[in-house]
């Protein structure tokens, strides 16, 4: 059921033009607190049930225990997420960020336990977009925590201004087990700006900006939801995408690698 409810906040002139300029806006007050519990307990359960299947790679081992635990494709596993008030007013919060219609590309969970959750590397969202890396222009990343963050509980960090386009490197820990856990080189962290928020918020990034977070040093175990929309594809690029899919069916079907590129 569509959500014809107001916006509580809308983006403003000097919102839009803080987006362009620092690549990223605080939003406290998006959601009221009881539409994040809602969220809060979807994603409780799938956490519950991903406890008891074997760990995925996406999950951060210390000495056997999890310091980070990532579940991917949240709304494929929990379809009512889709219809909640925190889902929808960040798609229309979207649009009217980015001025265009939008649809949802990836999204995940993040956990991280108190007092033992790890931090996160510097990185841009795009290095992880190998496929189409054009539909970073127009896109949106909301990063929506199920409880109050304070600076010391895993707060996100960015630099602003960075989002202009250009590509950092990155490299892949020396101590990661795969290639998720990358770190960004070649730029000055000295202007990094600490963003904590409260439950109801949300923080919208660009994903070229880089950003990064504090380890969770509180004893509250930090949960956050991340949602990513984008500008829908078009013709030609659906026709590509779905030609690159084909491809790799095919690859798969008869045993070939794809070439490393």
């Amino acid at each position: 059921m569509p959500d014809d409810s107001p916006i509580p906040q809308a983006p403003t002139a000097q919102d839009l033009h803080h987006w362009q300029q620092d690549g990223y806006l605080a939003l406290p007050g998006l959601f009221s607190r009881d539409a994040v519990a809602e969220v809060g307990q979807l994603l409780d359960g799938l956490f519950a049930a991903h406890q008891a299947a074997t760990p995925d790679d996406w999950t951060q081992l210390r000495n056997g225990q999890a310091v980070s635990v990532e579940i991917l494709r949240t709304t494929e596993r929990e379809p009512q997420l889709l219809s909640t008030e925190v889902y929808r007013r960040c798609q229309r919060y979207a649009e009217q960020l980015l001025e265009t219609p939008v649809e949802c590309v990836f999204e995940h969970v993040i956990r991280k336990p108190g007092g033992v959750g790890t931090g996160t590397f510097w990185h841009q969202d795009c290095y992880y977009e190998k496929v189409e890396p054009w539909r970073c222009k127009h896109r949106v990343h909301f990063w929506i925590p199920m409880a109050d963050v304070a600076l010391h509980g895993g707060a996100m960090r960015y630099v602003p201004g960075t989002h202009g386009g250009q590509r950092y490197p990155h490299e892949t820990l020396p101590t990661a087990q795969n290639t998720h856990y990358v770190m960004a080189t070649g730029f000055d962290p000295s202007a990094a700006v600490d963003v904590p928020i409260e439950a109801g918020g949300a923080i919208v990034h660009h994903p070229n900006l880089l950003h990064a977070s504090g380890p969770n040093a509180s004893p509250q175990t930090r949960t956050a939801w991340i949602l990513q929309f984008a500008r829908p594809r078009t013709l030609p690029q659906k026709l590509y995408y779905r030609a690159l899919g084909w491809k790799t069916q095919a690859l798969r079907r008869f045993n070939v690698r794809p070439a490393a590129g």
